[in-house]
């Protein structure tokens, strides 16, 4: 309840009233700054939760609240808009968990190797769940993107230039991993202004959160997901702005009847380019 005064300035409004036996703590700002004081390493983290803390408010202007769970700013979404050094801090402890863990392992070693370039390279990061175990925390957006006769895009695979094929994959929505001090907006900008910028998304329709936890054997811990899912509409011609692949052509041989485009008109020549297609429910 008002933990935000411990990080920004704060004005509480109106009364809380229990209605059950509970415990009451008080922690008062000015004694925890006194603690911080003795211990640098901590305060610049808190620091940097506090800074990335009000930027968020500031990015998303959420309904404020003295009660936490009323603001829907949780410590997933914050951790991860907080710069690399910091992020890389909080994720050592439980990475030398896992270290331990692996030693003397090969498949565990190999699955560590990927998990420390992951942890290094600012694409998630470590914590521990309820129990006391490790836990790889991934912050994602995705965006729905529908035209003007109702169908939406769709990522179907990815062009490999070495083959000289489509690598069909699960379909799903655009969308991106955020990255190290990035926030949900900041994300879906980069990911519009660039591989969809042609196509002039006008963002509307609210955003929501989902998350989920699934066993990750590529990195031997669990992951948690975290989703932001924005909504988006656009009345530009595929066939006037981006290229669209004819049915049947050489490399694209998988798909037999679904209309298929790139946001890139030189394609044949970037590895890993995205294929999309439009879709209905």
């Amino acid at each position: 309840l008002a933990n935000w005064a411990l990080w920004t300035h704060w004005k509480s409004q109106g009364l809380a009233e229990s209605v059950g036996h509970g415990e009451l703590m008080l922690v008062v700002a000015e004694g925890f700054a006194a603690v911080l004081k003795r211990h640098r390493s901590v305060a610049a983290i808190v620091q940097d939760y506090a800074k990335t803390l009000v930027k968020v408010i500031k990015d998303e202007m959420p309904l404020l609240s003295d009660l936490s769970s009323s603001m829907m700013i949780d410590s997933d979404r914050l951790i991860c808009a907080m710069p690399q050094e910091t992020r890389l801090k909080l994720s050592l402890p439980a990475l030398r968990a896992v270290q331990a863990q692996a030693a003397g392992n090969s498949k565990r070693l190999k699955a560590l190797r990927e998990l420390e370039k992951e942890v290094h390279e600012g694409k998630c990061y470590l914590t521990s769940n309820g129990h006391g175990s490790v836990l790889r925390v991934v912050n994602l957006i995705t965006l729905r993107l529908e035209r003007w006769d109702g169908k939406f895009c769709v990522e179907v695979g990815k062009w490999s230039l070495k083959e000289g094929v489509v690598k069909q994959t699960r379909a799903r929505l655009p969308g991106s991993k955020m990255r190290a001090g990035e926030l949900a907006m900041q994300a879906l900008r980069r990911l519009t202004g660039e591989e969809l910028s042609v196509l002039n998304p006008q963002i509307g329709g609210g955003t929501f959160v989902e998350v989920e936890e699934a066993a990750s054997d590529s990195y031997g811990v669990p992951t948690r997901y975290v989703k932001t899912n924005f909504i988006a509409k656009t009345s530009a011609p595929t066939a006037k702005d981006t290229s669209v692949i004819p049915l049947g052509a050489e490399g694209f041989e998988v798909f037999q009847d679904i209309e298929l485009w790139v946001a890139q008109e030189d394609f044949l020549d970037n590895d890993k380019t995205s294929v999309y297609a439009w879709v209905t429910d």
